[in-house]
């Protein structure tokens, strides 16, 4: 469960474990919309098309968590095209949360 409610972020991440907490939320929300894909393929054939890269691309950022390799950018994460091409929540239920975690890579923790 994220901790976002109507594009409104609820609070400020400003340690990088929190970021690595959100970015966990969002692999589960792409895995419910996996699971949502599979269980109603017809209803959900556009989601279909982009499921695979688009779970591959989070758990490629989450591992580099886990490796060590990730970096703050100021740059779009690779999955803002297929966010790009698919703006809207029908398809994406996490497209703020997407949104979010691209805007943090881009200019790093809301520390003040």
């Amino acid at each position: 469960m994220n901790n976002y409610v109507g594009g409104s972020m609820l609070r400020k991440i400003r340690t990088p474990e929190e970021y690595v907490a959100m970015v966990k939320d969002l692999r589960e929300d792409v895995f419910d919309l996996r699971e949502a894909v599979e269980y109603d393929p017809e209803e959900m054939s556009r989601a279909s098309l982009i499921i695979e890269p688009l779970e591959h691309m989070v758990n490629e950022l989450y591992e580099s968590f886990i490796n060590g390799s990730y970096e703050f950018k100021d740059e779009d994460l690779p999955y803002m095209k297929i966010v790009k091409e698919n703006n809207y929540t029908a398809i994406l239920p996490m497209l703020n949360l997407l949104k979010e975690v691209n805007r943090i890579h881009r200019n790093g923790l809301d520390i003040d």
